[in-house]
């Protein structure tokens, strides 16, 4: 077991747990007051919070530790079931880093939801038909899969890897490098193979998140686009432009608070920048609060969602006499 420290040790833990009343809460309020006629946006908003919990339950079982120093950057198990066994240990991080991706996967399916219900509204259909959910669940967890083999299978530690480890574990977590479950990627210094085959699976995992945020962005603005020319009443414009407001939070969320400090932490060995310990108390945390401030952007910004909310959990400042637009969450392209 390695102890980084006290925000560390509980900070996962107090996020996950605020992960599961918040996605509960979701799941209740999404099942209490969506439309009945949109059975298939109404399930999807279900399973997005139940991944949500999922991704927090994986997060607490696999403490995970980050460090950047040298030419190597690791993430390692620090503590939990998995911190005594180097196989399992190694298997397990790779679980997690694979949800990381599978996220993104989710988020994906919320844009193309939306992008087919304003411009192809007709095939909304597809999304209730057994054969459609199959093949968007295996495309999702397609990118899931991905991103486990490309860590899996290319960012194993070998001998020389945690050879560059053995100084900074030592100082800095007390700890045998040898001894803990991790995933390594050399940059420099280091022979030819271990740097090409590491190198690897950090431009994979790049590149899905680079796809993720540029996917997102466009469907986003074709949206947009659409909703400018769109030929339907103000009603339901504001009701896609309400939703388009809580997917466009959901990419910065993840963006903001999981990509980009993860994206600092895997690459600053590159330019010579130790950060060292630091990313336990960047990238580690904000990834573990994704899945809970992530389910909050869609009952903040769709306000059948936000007024029941407010009805049930914060009666005091619920007012009745409160005019919400219309069906926020009812599917229509055409005049309402």
């Amino acid at each position: 077991m390695i102890y980084i420290g006290f925000t560390h040790f509980w900070t996962p833990i107090i996020f996950g747990t605020l992960s599961y009343f918040s996605n509960s809460i979701f799941i209740y309020v999404v099942l209490l007051n969506t439309r009945a006629n949109i059975g298939a946006y109404k399930y999807m908003l279900v399973c997005f919070g139940l991944f949500d919990i999922t991704y927090s339950t994986v997060d607490m079982l696999v403490a995970m530790g980050s460090h950047s120093e040298g030419n190597t950057f690791c993430v390692f198990v620090t503590h939990g079931p998995f911190s005594n066994y180097l196989d399992l240990g190694f298997f397990a991080p790779c679980v997690r880093c694979m949800f990381f991706s599978l996220s993104y996967g989710v988020l994906e399916l919320h844009f193309i939801y939306r992008y087919v219900a304003l411009c192809y509204p007709k095939r909304l259909s597809h999304f209730g038909d057994p054969k459609w959910i199959l093949i968007m669940i295996s495309a999702v967890f397609g990118q899931g899969l991905l991103w486990f083999f490309s860590v899996y299978f290319l960012m194993w530690p070998d001998s020389e890897t945690r050879s560059y480890l053995v100084i900074p574990f030592r100082r800095d977590y007390n700890a045998d490098v040898h001894k803990i479950p991790l995933l390594a990627s050399t940059y420099w210094g280091a022979s030819t193979q271990l740097i090409l085959r590491t190198s690897t699976a950090i431009i994979i995992v790049t590149l899905i998140s680079c796809f993720t945020i540029c996917f997102c962005i466009w469907i986003g603005w074709t949206i947009q686009s659409k909703l400018k020319v769109a030929d339907m009443s103000k009603t339901t414009k504001r009701m896609h432009r309400n939703l388009l407001k809580a997917l466009a939070i959901q990419t910065f969320i993840p963006f903001a608070i999981s990509y980009i400090p993860c994206v600092v932490a895997w690459s600053v060995p590159i330019i010579h920048v130790d950060t060292k310990s630091l990313n336990n108390y960047t990238s580690i945390i904000a990834v573990a609060a994704f899945p809970f401030i992530d389910p909050l952007a869609i009952m903040v910004f769709l306000p059948e969602y936000r007024k029941l909310f407010t009805k049930i959990f914060l009666p005091f400042l619920y007012n009745s006499s409160t005019v919400y637009p219309e069906s926020t969450v009812r599917e229509s392209s055409g005049r309402g």
